[in-house]
């Protein structure tokens, strides 16, 4: 073997080994931060979008980047917090407001009564099919109420988990977005360093990702605020007690990802449902074909004018990011398609254009390869 042949072979030898080292840390990366790649994705995502502010209130301060970091966090965590405390509060009343309400009417006299006055007067086909299956008595009052109090208990438990939970998710999403908006120059310039991509096709992304979540985060404020408007017309249509009352628990609920406004609506009708079925079933109906519906119909509407995406894309990357990612997916969704969307416009007018240039030739010869030029806006 040959000098030249030996430098060679080691020289691979080296290479595949540093390469082998590099997948094994990326390995280990992925292990340990695997848990915060969605969070990292929304605190980036709104970093983006606040730091035009950042630069203006950082100069208004004086040159003091981690004062107005600060400045935002707090902005950032009021605006989180108010609606969810106030939610949690009116949740927290309603619920107890039911267990007053329904406490007494599981009194053993009060489901006799039921079982034999109240429901055969109303329903009496439902009573004679349920006696011919063979129930012909009523669960007794006490076993109900210790059921009732055993699943209450269950989901007060879930309930405190999940808050938990999503307490400390809240913390970590608020340090990153200060150290983002931070550290934002040092951290652009360290990815420049290692992006394959040019100077205008980075702008041309972080252009286009800015107008995305832009979309994203009126639609999250706006169509709350539509669906209660139409929660409020569809409860005083039904004769809703408390209406308005009703339809600011609607708003609150639609700004909770995944369940939403069926939060507050489905438990209106169940309680208009007790007063007048007719009416209770109506405004259940309602509610699932107009108030939830106008959910998956605004938001699609404003991406698109926002993001210039299209409206059926728009509304499969919502679905499809509450889907894979739950609530995080609001914004992991539509800024994956925007990064698609972009990675498209980069492929179709700049590879596949440069590449016919370097294939063609200018005036008749093959020139040197050149760097693609900035995607199509």
């Amino acid at each position: 073997m040959t000098d030249d042949a030996a430098r060679t072979a080691t020289r691979k030898v080296v290479r595949y080994s540093l390469l082998a080292c590099l997948f094994l840390i990326l390995v280990l990366a992925f292990v340990v931060f695997r848990y915060f790649v969605l969070t990292f994705a929304v605190a980036a995502s709104v970093s983006l979008l606040l730091a035009p502010v950042h630069d203006r209130l950082t100069r208004a301060l004086g040159g003091r980047h981690s004062l107005a970091a600060a400045l935002l966090v707090l902005l950032c965590t009021v605006m989180i917090l108010v609606p969810v405390l106030s939610y949690g509060m009116l949740l927290v009343q309603q619920a107890a407001g039911f267990f007053e309400w329904v406490r007494p009417r599981l009194e053993p006299a009060a489901l006799d009564r039921l079982w034999r006055e109240t429901l055969p007067a109303r329903f009496p086909s439902l009573m004679m099919w349920l006696r011919s299956a063979g129930i012909a008595c009523m669960p007794s009052g006490s076993a109900a109420l210790t059921r009732l109090t055993s699943s209450a208990q269950g989901v007060v438990q879930a309930v405190l988990a999940g808050v938990a939970t999503a307490a400390l998710d809240l913390v970590i999403f608020l340090m990153m977005v200060f150290f983002l908006l931070r550290d934002a120059p040092l951290l652009r310039e360290q990815v420049r360093g290692i992006s394959p991509f040019t100077r205008g096709q980075e702008a041309e992304m972080l252009e286009h990702l800015t107008r995305t979540i832009r979309g994203v985060l009126q639609a999250m404020l706006l169509v709350p605020l539509a669906q209660g408007v139409i929660a409020l017309l569809g409860f005083l249509v039904f004769g809703l007690p408390a209406p308005y009352l009703w339809s600011a628990i609607v708003v609150f609920a639609a700004l909770i990802p995944l369940v939403g406004s069926p939060l507050a609506w489905v438990p209106a009708g169940l309680y208009l449902f007790s007063i007048s079925p007719a009416r209770g079933v109506g405004l259940l109906l309602y509610g699932a074909l107009v108030i939830s519906t106008i959910d998956n119909i605004l938001k699609p509407l404003i991406l698109k004018g926002a993001a210039q995406v299209h409206t059926l894309l728009g509304f499969l990357a919502i679905i499809g990011g509450l889907y894979a990612f739950g609530f995080k997916g609001l914004v992991v969704g539509p800024v994956v398609l925007s990064l698609v969307m972009s990675a498209f416009r980069i492929y179709r007018h700049d590879i596949l254009r440069w590449r016919a240039e370097v294939v063609t030739g200018r005036s008749g010869a093959f020139p040197a390869v050149e760097e693609p030029t900035r995607a199509y806006r």
